[in-house]
């Protein structure tokens, strides 16, 4: 019986490299600071040897996998998307690897959290839902960072990245009322986040003549597109706030597409994201400015500032806004 060919170990690959063994995890997972050309060398010389290094594995001994959770849901959505890309590019870049489970967006995600924690996780993000709070005391028992990316802020103990609910609702009004609006309606999903509830009711307390508050089933294109029926049988609004950018582009198609009304001529419209297609020609929609990516970033850096200090008092990152006029408010101020 032929013998079985030995796998080849560390040793092997730190010999062939002419590196000391404890280089080639850390060039292999890219963890560690070492020369651009001593990494280059051990990645080949493991390829030449067919070596590859177990992680989890590595993690019963370590107590920690490299591996970064990403709880996420409406991946379909261009925000969140590009969110998730800039999580994982972020990560990687710090010689981390990004492990995705999707959600359909309940606000306990409790479940999920508990299933990274079996894969000795290094840390997670959490863009939707709202763990327990004893899933978060787990997670700080167990030094697990936890960033809340736009989550609900009275839970405690957990790093946080969050936009200035208040203040993007203010904004969105002041938009539309420089721009000339009198009369206003709100679209409001059924199925209601932190962040998106939080910014309709905002918008709302601003308009002191009162709002006309549009129930929509949900935050997709579709939801926005059936909006435009029901708005033009219950509100005279001449300006509405769209609560994300994909509501906008659907009630905007609604309104010009199967009604042929005029925007901003009759009606003002205005988004919230600014995700790509808001500024493409045929589109042109009006919005308010929050990055997706930047959030991401500043997620990754409370990751990292936890890992090297747990015990450091909790922060959070703040997103900036910015208003962002096209085609669908009103040429200048009133």
């Amino acid at each position: 019986m032929p013998d079985t060919p030995r796998k080849p170990t560390s040793f092997d690959v730190a010999r062939r490299a002419g590196v000391h063994r404890s280089q080639v995890s850390r060039a292999l997972s890219g963890q560690g600071r070492m020369s651009e050309e001593t990494r280059k060398k051990v990645i080949e010389a493991a390829r030449e040897l067919g070596y590859r290094v177990n992680f989890l594995a590595r993690s019963l001994q370590s107590s920690t996998s490299g591996l970064v959770g990403l709880v996420a849901s409406r991946l379909d959505t261009p925000y969140r998307a590009i969110q998730v890309r800039a999580a994982s590019r972020e990560l990687l870049s710090h010689g981390f690897t990004p492990i995705l489970l999707t959600t359909e967006g309940g606000e306990d995600n409790t479940g999920l959290v508990e299933r990274l924690l079996n894969y000795s996780v290094s840390g997670m993000m959490i863009t939707s839902g709202t763990p327990s709070s004893g899933i978060i005391e787990e997670c700080a028992s167990l030094k697990v960072p936890v960033v809340l990316i736009n989550r609900d802020p009275t839970l405690e103990g957990a790093d946080r990245v969050l936009i200035d609910i208040e203040a993007s609702g203010r904004m969105a009004f002041d938009m539309l009322h420089e721009r000339g609006g009198q009369r206003f309606a709100v679209l409001q999903p059924r199925d209601r986040t932190y962040s998106v509830l939080g910014r309709a009711r905002a918008f709302a307390a601003c308009c002191r003549g009162g709002v006309d508050i549009i129930e929509i089933e949900n935050q997709t294109y579709e939801a926005g597109l059936a909006a435009a029926d029901s708005f033009l049988r219950q509100s005279r609004a001449d300006s509405v706030f769209c609560t994300t950018d994909l509501i906008a582009l659907g009630f905007l198609d609604g309104l010009r597409l199967r009604h042929g009304v005029s925007v901003p001529g009759e009606v003002q419209v205005l988004g919230f994201d600014d995700i790509p297609q808001a500024g493409w020609l045929s589109n042109s929609l009006s919005t308010i400015h929050q990055s997706s990516e930047a959030a991401a970033v500043e997620a990754v850096k409370l990751i990292l500032k936890r890992i090297a200090d747990p015990s450091r008092p909790f922060e959070t990152g703040r997103i900036r806004i910015a208003p962002v006029h096209r085609a669908t408010t009103r040429g200048e101020p009133s």
